[in-house]
């Protein structure tokens, strides 16, 4: 049976993990591979290495741990603190508020959508592209699943 301890219980588990999401350095961003490894059982690891062969696919994984990825940055450089899970519905607004803003509005108040901070950090990590407001769709994707979508719909 695999590891169920606790994820970061010795270096040398880690190490082993670290070394088997190597298979996945397709899908996973390789930056995070140590964080990973200490976050992630063997189990979990295995799991993941199922889920590209067989299960999900590795578009959807590597969609997957991209959209978690800046999650996680977001949350960093907009709260000064790692994302909480499940995410307090006070943080999934403030994400709404950060990606769907108004072009015109924020031409009036700089202030108004995403802190500058917040944008020049994401950019600075390679996460944010994009100039302006995030698509619904793209918020909607990355927001967790149980809780409502930005136009309202459960």
């Amino acid at each position: 049976m695999g590891n169920r301890k606790s994820p970061g219980a010795n270096s040398q588990a880690v190490l082993r993990r670290a070394e088997q999401l190597d298979a996945l350095d397709a899908i996973l961003p390789f930056d995070r591979r140590d964080q990973l490894a200490a976050l992630l059982t063997d189990d979990d690891v295995e799991t993941l290495k199922h889920l590209a062969a067989e299960g999900m696919g590795e578009n959807t994984l590597r969609a997957l741990a991209s959209d978690l990825g800046y999650l996680e940055a977001w949350c960093r450089l907009a709260t000064r603190a790692s994302l909480l899970w499940p995410a307090p519905e006070s943080l999934l607004l403030k994400f709404v508020a950060h990606h769907l803003w108004d072009p015109v509005k924020r031409q009036e108040d700089p202030t108004h959508g995403m802190p500058a901070e917040v944008e020049a950090g994401l950019r600075a990590e390679r996460l944010l592209r994009a100039d302006g407001p995030h698509a619904p769709g793209t918020v909607r994707r990355r927001l967790p699943p149980g809780r409502s979508s930005p136009d309202g719909a459960a």
